[in-house]
């Protein structure tokens, strides 16, 4: 039995959650399943998966397996995509991790148009705010709002944003607009609680060249932004979030700027990847998909 199927099995009954789902998605019988995982337990001499009839869960071995044979089943599928002579469309799976505003607000609903363009490409999406690596969960493409230092990754610029203050058309209309950012302490704010730190994070202004910064006050503390927004729409304050976040409520008029002569500059999105697939095909169409996402 080639041990390349069944690393391939036992990656399809992790991601499926069952071995009945993996058999359906392989085309295969759940009893040839069942023999693959069992015959690459048999060749390493250790239990990937603790299983009973109602559930199944990874073991530690299992958890390193399955990340090794990720990576290990991308490399194989690229060197096949680039040794196809007369085939150079990007191919294969492509496994990428993205925040989650990222994900659902701008990503998902384009997503129709890149798989049409690239039918042969498979992608596996996980949705997290967390710095993730790339290398032990086998991911090729990581998209992060804001500089992550010296990682050794490649890093390209997909847009910039900016800090902006807004408030639903209701609450504006009842209590009126500030002027200046000292006029904050006057109107209730929402403010976003660092979920490490417990503190509640400083809005950033600049204005003719000076930056400065206000620490919001109000009843509403929160440490989940889309929620924020949505108490903003609902007429709940003021908040400061960063453009990226804001323009779909800003676009479809819920939510109108404040202070937009105060605006400060935010941090970059940026797409990671690693130095040694930078000239990979399916990472290089998918950079430049995102790219567009962000220039139309």
């Amino acid at each position: 039995m080639d041990r390349l199927d069944m690393l391939k099995v036992f990656c399809t009954v992790v991601e499926a959650g069952a071995f009945s789902r993996a058999a359906e998605k392989l085309s295969m019988s759940t009893s040839s399943v069942t023999t693959h995982v069992a015959a690459l337990e048999a060749h390493f001499k250790v239990r990937l998966l603790n299983r009973t009839t109602r559930s199944m869960s990874l073991t530690e071995e299992g958890r390193h397996c399955h990340q090794q044979a990720l990576r290990l089943l991308a490399d194989m599928g690229e060197l096949e995509a680039g040794l196809r002579a007369s085939d150079t469309r990007p191919a294969g799976v492509l496994r990428v991790d993205l925040p989650s505003v990222i994900s659902r607000r701008y990503v998902a609903p384009a997503l129709p148009r890149f798989l049409r363009q690239y039918p042969e490409l498979e992608l596996r999406i996980t949705v997290s705010d967390r710095m993730v690596d790339m290398v032990e969960e086998g991911v090729d493409v990581l998209v992060r709002i804001g500089a992550l230092g010296d990682s050794g990754l490649v890093a390209r610029k997909l847009a910039a944003t900016r800090y902006l203050c807004c408030a639903a058309p209701a609450f504006l209309q009842q209590y009126g607009w500030p002027e200046t950012p000292d006029a904050l302490d006057q109107f209730a704010c929402l403010g976003f609680l660092n979920p490490r730190t417990r503190m509640v994070r400083p809005w950033r202004f600049s204005h003719e060249g000076k930056e400065s910064s206000h620490i919001p006050r109000g009843l509403v503390m929160m440490d989940h932004v889309e929620s924020l927004v949505a108490a903003a729409q609902a007429g709940c304050g003021i908040i400061q979030q960063m453009s990226v976040t804001l323009a779909p409520a800003l676009q479809e008029g819920s939510l109108l700027p404040v202070l937009s002569e105060w605006q400060a500059a935010g941090p970059d999105i940026v797409a990671l990847y690693q130095p040694t697939r930078r000239e990979t095909a399916k990472v290089k169409v998918f950079v430049e998909f995102l790219r567009e996402i962000f220039t139309t």
